[in-house]
């Protein structure tokens, strides 16, 4: 299972992340969590899946190249380079998310299924 995590900069609940990811993923060899090296829940998926021994794919994004940019080009690669199975999308208001929202809607388009996990 590939599973791309994503959400808020904020976010710090790895017990939550855990069990959703636990939920989603059966952990076994090969399984992959994709991210994007931004703090929050990106870097709470990283740690969790370094600690399962799982295989984390890292996307950080390229602000000194990009500018502004560099945050839509970084989902759009972590979508098409990491081939998600499924998108775990952890933010509590995504109504003022701008990143997660693209990401959730740039998945969507792409016929990925994508959760948006809230407290």
């Amino acid at each position: 299972m590939r599973v791309l995590v994503c959400g808020d900069r904020n976010w710090t609940d790895e017990d939550f992340m855990r069990q959703w990811l636990h939920d989603a993923m059966v952990f076994l060899p090969g399984d992959i969590v994709i991210e994007g090296e931004a703090r929050g829940a990106d870097s709470v998926a990283r740690n969790i899946a370094l600690s399962l021994g799982l295989e984390v794919l890292r996307f950080p994004a390229q602000w000194n190249t990009h500018g502004r940019a560099a945050g839509p080009i970084r989902n759009i690669q972590m979508l098409k380079e990491g081939n998600p199975d499924l998108v775990l999308a952890f933010h509590d208001d995504i109504a003022e998310s701008k990143g997660t929202k693209h990401m959730i809607q740039i998945a969507q388009k792409a016929g990925v299924e994508v959760r948006l996990v809230t407290h």
